[in-house]
């Protein structure tokens, strides 16, 4: 029996050609050499699209850009307007509007009689084009957010605190260049230029309101 399955077997061995029983592994292989190669060209076809589309940026009229690279940090220049390049990943622009722009507050403070008075100041405000970059770096893109409300506040407050109630109505256009001279000097040192400064609104409190009024009508 043992001789009958030997002799099977080698029979078995002489029928199978010497490169062993076809596949097709070398087609499978061919087919996946292609796919790698193709999904290859995909990935570096990606990289350059993204590359073309993030190396420029453009500058509209009436702004500038200031760059942040990712090593060095904030870049010393002032990019103008139109078309301009930069390294993908590694640096980002951020765009500053540099048209003039408005500003209203009011407020709500003391004379130097003590009545309360409520005004209303205007400024109109542009950041300074060459201090793009020291803007930035110490206030960011919305500088006139973070900086405007306060010292228009602080200014108003500290102007109308030297002039009586009486005196505010008389002399309203010495009051308003009074605040417009301490804006000037407050907002400088944040680069940030004013364009024109206003009172837009003058008000007292009800009780002095009607002591008004009936001093006049008592006359």
């Amino acid at each position: 029996m043992a001789d009958k399955v030997k002799e099977a077997m080698r029979r078995l061995s002489q029928n199978i050609p010497k490169g062993g029983m076809p596949s097709g592994g070398g087609r499978g292989s061919g087919a996946a050499a292609a796919a790698g190669k193709a999904a290859s060209a995909l990935f570096t076809a990606g990289c350059l699209s993204y590359g073309a589309y993030h190396s420029v940026y453009n500058v509209e009229g009436g702004h500038r850009a200031v760059v942040f690279n990712r090593i060095t940090g904030m870049k010393p220049t002032v990019y103008g307007e139109g078309l301009n390049f930069n390294i993908p990943w590694f640096e980002r622009p951020y765009i500053f509007d540099i048209r003039t722009r408005p500003c209203n507050l009011q407020t709500l403070t003391g004379s130097k009689d003590l009545q309360m008075v409520t005004i209303g100041v205007r400024v109109l405000h542009r950041p300074n084009p060459n201090m793009l970059v020291w803007i930035y770096r110490h206030l960011g893109t919305n500088y006139d957010e973070r900086v405007l409300p306060s010292i228009m506040n602080e200014c108003a407050k500290a102007i109308v605190a030297k002039y009586n109630a009486n005196e505010l109505l008389t002399k309203r256009e010495v009051v308003s260049a009074d605040i417009r001279k301490e804006l000037l000097r407050r907002a400088a040192y944040f680069n940030i230029q004013l364009e024109d400064v206003a009172i837009t609104h003058l008000s007292f409190s009800p009780e002095y309101a009607r002591a008004v009024e009936a001093k006049q009508v008592g006359k």
